[in-house]
């Protein structure tokens, strides 16, 4: 059994929220930017990635790594090409 159990929620301090609202209260800085803020955001995080990829011994490995795509992404694919 977890050491909550038959705890009750008031009595949990101020700051323990629901986990749908500690999202939304992460996520609203994002929601009010630009997509060319976001995108700054996103260029800066995976040159990040890279410079620490680069540091790896598993580089080329991990950069060369393609995951194939699923059956149901393939279908999509074939079905929008259709339609040219």
């Amino acid at each position: 059994m977890p050491h909550t159990a038959g705890m009750k929620l008031e009595r949990l301090p101020a700051w323990v929220v629901d986990n749908a609202t500690s999202v939304r209260r992460e996520a609203e800085p994002y929601r009010a930017m630009t997509p060319a803020a976001r995108w700054e955001i996103t260029h800066r995080c995976c040159r990040a990635a890279l410079s620490l990829l680069r540091r790896s011994p598993y580089a080329e490995r991990a950069l060369t790594l393609v995951d194939p795509l699923p059956p149901s992404t393939i279908e999509a694919l074939a079905r929008l090409r259709a339609l040219r």
